[in-house]
């Protein structure tokens, strides 16, 4: 048998907030599904949704995105396991919406966004490591300014947003952890 753990009752309590996700998380996550959702049916649907389609009139900032972008403008298998990706991720996001406060949607929440960041630094290490082959035709065109504007910066939100939520969970799943190491379970 062994003996019991002596601790002081406040290093041994979880605070409530830590077992659920935060409000300003739960709101990212609403937009992220929202924004996902949207953005893999304009790739998928393709290329209805295109410009020229009978749909384009449904996304018209994807269609202007894809003048700076050809991955959205023309068909790409990349982008379009990514916009499979997106729906896959989806679903799990709605999951961890309607378990936001549990312990149990802390942890998957964590999982698919650490997911969502990392599927957003690969979209931007292929489009480098091809040498900007989708988007370097604003480069030619001398339009420094849109490229960043319209094809950089909106997707570094894909990066900061995630990151940032990433950073928050796993301080909470820290905490948590740490607190059931130090009660001895």
């Amino acid at each position: 048998m062994t003996a019991p753990v002596v601790v002081h009752p406040t290093e041994s309590a979880v605070d409530p907030r830590d077992l659920r996700i935060p409000l300003w998380a739960v709101v990212w996550l609403t937009i992220s599904a929202v924004i996902q959702t949207y953005d893999a049916c304009y790739v998928l649907l393709g290329p209805l949704s295109h410009d020229g389609g009978p749909l384009a009139g449904m996304w018209p900032g994807h269609v202007f995105y894809g003048t700076f972008d050809h991955r959205y403008a023309d068909f790409d298998s990349f982008g379009s396991a990514q916009s499979w990706a997106n729906l896959l991720e989806v679903v799990v996001i709605v999951w961890v919406l309607f378990h936001a406060k549990r312990w149990s949607g802390v942890v998957v929440g964590l999982i698919v966004t650490v997911a969502t960041f990392w599927k957003t630094v690969i979209y931007f290490l292929v489009e480098i490591s091809s040498g900007l082959e989708m988007t370097r035709q604003a480069l030619e065109r001398g339009d420094i300014l849109g490229f960043l504007m319209v094809a950089v910066l909106p997707n570094l939100f894909w990066i900061v947003f995630p990151l940032a939520v990433v950073i928050t969970l796993g301080r909470q799943a820290y905490r948590v952890g740490r607190a059931a190491v130090v009660r001895g379970t």
